[in-house]
């Protein structure tokens, strides 16, 4: 691949890949983990415009098919293309600017063609540096998009407060500040009453409406085109990609 042509995205969102049939016979499957197996060195370390697709390709690890394959080779056109990207933390000159976590969430309901889960995934910053981000399949099937998105924003809450109480450890106290773009997932967060649409929610994804019953962080509305985590639950074309990759601090 080291002299194949560049791509502009790591997946293709017109191409929809499912998992095989048994009787089908898996294409190189040993060749297939190992590709998977070095992207995903990537994604926790420097690259996360990849999460969504390493994600994404690694179900069909067990029994890979060519259109796979060639769906892998497309991340490895993709990484020829920006090799030299790097998440660049840049310096804030004044101190008088708060430290403040922003976190985005944002879920693609029911996306798995498979298994009809939903993608959760998060971005957390820290005075605008991109400090953790996540993509992940929900551990159940959603019923409906609020409860997906809602599912998502206490997994975002979750690692925000992590990173709380390590930072209180150093005597920082920092605002929070939750951003996600639905608002039905909002207003089940921000409503004390029990919401019965939201009854049969999990009750440990009421992490979220807890801590923010105790004005313990904010949450607002973000359109989509403005949320950088659309980048990690779902391909998107070349120029919202190009717009999310610059949000994240990715500069070349």
């Amino acid at each position: 691949m080291e002299n194949s042509r560049p791509v502009s995205t790591p997946i293709d969102p017109k191409a929809p890949l499912v998992k095989a049939d048994e009787f089908e016979p898996a294409c190189e499957k040993q060749l297939y983990q190992q590709m998977i197996g070095s992207l995903m060195y990537l994604v926790p370390c420097t690259r996360p415009d990849l999460g969504f697709v390493v994600l994404f390709l690694f179900r069909f690890s067990s029994h890979p098919l060519l259109c796979h394959h060639t769906a892998v080779k497309r991340v490895f056109r993709y990484l020829g293309g920006t090799h030299i990207t790097s998440l660049v933390y840049t310096r804030h000159s004044s101190m008088d600017i708060p430290l403040l976590i922003t976190g985005y969430s944002d879920a693609d309901y029911a996306s798995c063609r498979d298994t009809r889960r939903s993608v959760s995934s998060h971005i957390l910053s820290l005075h605008s540096c991109v400090i953790s981000w996540l993509s992940k399949k929900q551990n159940s099937v959603s019923t409906s998009t609020t409860e997906s998105e809602y599912m998502a924003l206490a997994t975002t809450a979750r690692q925000a407060f992590w990173y709380i109480s390590r930072l209180s450890q150093l005597d920082f106290t920092i605002p929070v500040k939750f951003k996600a773009n639905n608002t039905s997932s909002i207003n089940v967060a921000e409503n004390p009453i029990n919401n019965l649409k939201a009854t049969h929610i999990d009750v440990s994804y009421y992490f979220t409406r807890e801590h923010l019953i105790y004005k313990l962080f904010t949450l607002s509305y973000v359109p989509t085109r403005e949320n950088l985590t659309d980048i990690m639950t779902t391909g998107l074309p070349s120029v919202l990609h190009q717009r999310h990759t610059q949000g994240l601090g990715l500069i070349e």
